[in-house]
């Protein structure tokens, strides 16, 4: 009974070391990082020393004056009268030009749309071709080898 006693008491001992050696190395890691570190040389000593130059008398700055100029702005060339038939001359043809560019866009349009009704029906008619080519298949369970049974045995 004595030895019972005595590996009870060694293992609780080694279990009370272990939590000292523990919390003692919390202790440790806490404390210093709680302690404040060496104080770092401020950035000023690093920078390189500046040479300040004061004005050499206690008057104050005047800014450099400006001349200033007065130019008149040129007057506009006055507009040439053209007679009213020479404006509805000039009219007719900027409306004849408006006129042929809306066809030349309503021909280019009607051309693309028809290339693209050409490519729908080329592409409709192949379609049905490979489904005229091509039996449907059916897949059922008595087509298969025997030796290669399905998921679940199926």
């Amino acid at each position: 009974m004595a030895s019972n006693a005595r590996l009870f008491f060694a293992g609780v001992g080694t279990t009370f070391v272990i939590l000292a050696i523990g919390f003692g190395g919390g202790l440790m890691l806490a404390k210093t990082s709680m302690e404040p570190t060496a104080p770092s040389r401020p950035v000023a000593d690093r920078l390189p020393p500046v040479r300040v130059i004061l004005p050499a008398s206690a008057e104050a700055a005047t800014p450099p004056e400006v001349p200033v100029r007065t130019v008149t702005a040129p007057e506009p060339p006055p507009k040439p009268v053209t007679p009213p038939q020479e404006q509805q001359a000039a009219e007719r043809d900027r409306q004849g030009l408006e006129r042929a560019e809306r066809r030349k866009a309503q021909a280019e349009e009607r051309a693309r749309r028809k290339k693209y009704a050409e490519r729908k029906a080329r592409r409709e008619a192949a379609g049905l071709v490979m489904h005229q080519q091509e039996p449907p298949i059916l897949a059922l369970g008595e087509d298969q080898p025997r030796g290669g049974r399905g998921f679940f045995g199926n």
